[in-house]
This record gives structure tokens, C-alpha cells and sequence, in this order.
């Protein structure tokens, strides 16, 4: 029952995968409707398929859903509100993961470094385009950062660890995707991009927590 419960969400959230993609060219007035359904349907998942639900990652979900709506509209306002909402779902991503954390100093050295230092290229990269926004964009660096360690850091044999942790990788791919395209060099597609990242990264993050609750 429950497998054939992951499929159908899994075929109904593919759909809601491509039209979001579809509605950047074609029928784009529909993308106030398909972009908030990428968390609320995440939502739905969780609440009906989690057999013990947590209620930080419920409110992580929820601010993710709040940036989703924002991040549609025009101006900085909206940009900054939106960065907000994504800057308080990691925390909570992280206050999450964080509870199934390993002990072992080494191995949270040598699985953060690579985030470090990834971090600080993407910063370097984007430095003098960011102007005002270097210090609110740092910030929200450094919060993304320590969501992908509290995924890296956790212990390995909790169940679906490595899709846990593919999903904030293409998070902060995405995200830095987007740092790129409003203050660096954009190219051609990259909202496509921005947004197949983030789609995938939720979904893996949400089925995650999902299994966990069920092995």
C-alpha cells in the first residue's frame, strides 16, 4: 500500500515537475498555481505517508512554500522576503538533520571541508556584482552551508541517507544558481536549472524524512 502510494505521489509530483518547467514560456500567468504546489504538495506527502511526524521539518516546509510564493513576484522587497523565508527553512532543515548527527570529529571535518570551501568560492565568485547585498547574501551562504554539513554529518546508516543528501547538494546548486543569474553571469536557461534543482532537492529531502519514519 504504502509503495503504491509513493509511486502515485511520485507520477503526480513529475507532473507538477514539468509544468513548472513548461510555464516559463507557455501559460505563464498558471505559474502562480504550479510553483506553490511544489512544497504543498511535498506537505500533503509528508503529513499522510510520515508515520512520525516532526514538527520543525513541517515548519521548514512551510516557510520553504511562503519563499516559493514570494521569489514569483518582482522587486527587492520580495527578493529579500523570500531569501528570508528560504534562510529560516534552513535553519530548521539543519535543526533536523542534525538530531541523527554522528560523533566522530574526523569525519565531521573531512565531510564539511568540501562544503567550506565551496561556499567561499561561490562568495569570492560573486563579490564585487553583490554591492548592498553581500552582507544578507553571506549570511544566507553560511545558513545553506551548515544544511548541507547537518545532511553530510549525519550517521550513514539511517535510511535514505545518500538521497538526503544528493537533495541539498542540488539545493545549494540551485541556489547558487540563482546568487549567479541576479548578481553574476547569467546564461541562457539557467531558470530551468534553478528550478529542476530545487524540485528534485525537495523531493529527495521530504521522501527522506518520509522513509526514515517508516525503517
Amino acid at each position: 500500500m504504502i509503495s503504491f502510494k509513493y509511486k502515485s505521489f511520485t507520477f503526480f509530483y513529475s507532473i507538477i515537475f514539468i509544468l513548472n518547467l513548461l510555464f516559463f514560456t507557455w501559460l505563464t500567468e498558471y505559474r502562480v498555481v504550479s510553483k506553490p504546489m511544489i512544497m504543498a504538495s511535498l506537505l500533503g506527502f509528508y503529513i499522510s505517508s510520515s508515520k512520525k511526524q516532526s514538527n520543525t521539518f513541517l515548519l521548514a516546509m512551510i516557510f520553504a512554500l511562503f519563499g516559493d510564493i514570494f521569489l514569483m513576484f518582482n522587486g527587492e522587497d520580495f527578493f529579500l522576503i523570500g531569501l528570508s523565508c528560504f534562510l529560516i527553512m534552513q535553519i530548521l532543515y539543519t535543526i533536523t538533520f542534525l538530531k541523527d548527527k554522528i560523533t566522530d570529529p574526523t569525519k565531521i571535518s573531512y565531510r564539511s571541508l568540501p562544503v567550506i570551501l565551496v561556499s567561499i568560492f561561490v562568495i569570492i565568485y560573486l563579490w564585487s556584482g553583490l554591492g548592498e547585498m553581500r552582507i544578507p547574501v553571506a549570511s544566507y551562504t553560511a545558513a545553506i552551508s551548515l544544511m548541507v554539513i547537518s545532511a553530510l554529518i549525519r550517521r550513514s546508516n539511517v535510511h535514505w541517507y545518500f538521497p538526503v543528501v544528493a537533495g541539498v547538494i542540488l539545493f545549494m546548486i540551485s541556489d547558487a544558481l540563482i546568487a549567479v543569474s541576479k548578481f553574476g553571469d547569467s546564461f541562457m536557461g539557467i531558470e530551468y536549472g534553478i528550478m529542476s534543482t530545487y524540485m528534485i532537492a525537495q523531493y529527495l529531502i521530504v521522501r527522506g524524512m518520509v522513509e526514515k519514519t517508516i525503517n
